[in-house]
């Protein structure tokens, strides 16, 4: 008799799977946005995945972890990004604010 089970099949992991997914041993990727965040200072201009980045400014969010807004892209494309730091001191990409409400 066959299993009534769902199965779940790993296809490729993207750069932006969630590290909390209720599917274990699916390997992730590096978040591209968290890496230019941890390695970029406000001011700092850089590429993620052949976008133009710019990291301008960094943060206390209201959860008190450290955040850093990231825009990508130029002119009328641009959009924002924004990593926030972990209790193990990575970055991991958060959903952005209203652009603009902070500032």
């Amino acid at each position: 008799m066959g299993s009534l089970l769902p199965t779940l099949s790993s296809g490729p992991a993207t750069p932006f799977a969630d590290p909390r997914s209720p599917i274990a041993g699916v390997p992730r990727g590096p978040d591209p946005v968290a890496v230019f965040a941890a390695t970029a200072s406000p001011g700092s201009v850089g590429s993620v995945n052949g976008e133009q980045a710019r990291l301008t400014r960094a943060y206390n969010a209201a959860s008190g972890r450290e955040c850093r807004e990231i825009i990508l892209g130029f002119g009328s494309a641009e959009r924002a990004a924004v990593a926030c730091r972990e209790a193990d001191g990575s970055f991991l990409s958060s959903r952005p604010l209203m652009r603009g409400s902070l500032r």
